[in-house]
């Protein structure tokens, strides 16, 4: 089991955000006996605090429910107790070496870098005020960590309003080399041969206002997936 704590200043809008994004995808991919997953606060100023108002009705709008979470203080203890330790930002990052006495097993990391951003920061929406930001970029960066941790890949489809627009995620998401075709035929052939053989997918379909041919060939490209077992089990 991999135990993770994410951390923000005070665990009310990012890092609890990060941890029930995180356990909805590791639910979706079928994974949720292998991983704990959990917040915490740098700080003390919000202890025992939901999460904010604002960040829960983003959350509950793509369908997250946090209800109970409230925030606490990270411990010297949750060092020994997690395997990883992902910071929201660098301040987040430089508190816990301060409270860790450093990182001697290589356990802290920012959550940006695992989407390729290194150093980067999770939108602060306590200054921004923009809430759906930071669900993005909390999003971009924990499909990204279970891709690193797992190899469980995410193909999303939620934003196509054309048949092209889904063979373009999937040629960026599959890595589809320039030689195969834009048809179903070509898309197992993809999803059966390497480097994907034994890959895990989960697929974020069209939303109900995509056009009705999107909707309907997005189906036709899920049951490829299924024939040649690449879906994740995705839970109800």
């Amino acid at each position: 089991m991999t135990k993770i704590l994410f951390v923000c200043h005070g665990n009310i809008c990012r890092s609890p955000a990060a941890e029930f994004v995180m356990k909805e995808l590791v639910c979706r991919a079928g994974l949720r006996e292998d991983f704990e997953i959990a917040s915490a606060a740098t700080s003390t100023e919000e202890i025992g605090n939901p999460v904010y108002p604002p960040m829960r009705r983003v959350l509950a709008e793509h369908g997250i429910d946090c209800t109970g979470k409230t925030a606490r203080q990270i411990r010297r203890t949750d060092y020994e107790a997690y395997d990883l330790l992902v910071g929201m930002d660098e301040e987040n990052m430089w508190n816990m070496r301060r409270k860790f006495h450093g990182d001697p097993e290589g356990k802290l990391r920012n959550l940006l870098d695992y989407a390729g951003r290194r150093g980067e920061a999770v939108a602060d929406p306590w200054y921004t005020r923009d809430f759906e930001q930071t669900w993005i970029d909390v999003l971009e960066g924990c499909e990204a960590m279970l891709t690193a941790l797992t190899g469980t890949v995410f193909v999303d489809f939620t934003a196509c309003a054309e048949i092209g627009e889904m063979y373009q995620e999937l040629r960026e998401k599959l890595q589809w080399e320039p030689w195969y075709g834009e048809n179903l035929d070509a898309l197992y052939d993809v999803l059966t041969g390497l480097p994907h053989r034994g890959t895990r997918f989960v697929l974020r379909m069209p939303l109900n206002d995509a056009p009705t041919e999107v909707r309907l060939y997005a189906g036709r490209i899920r049951r490829v997936f299924e024939d040649a077992g690449a879906l994740a089990h995705e839970s109800e």
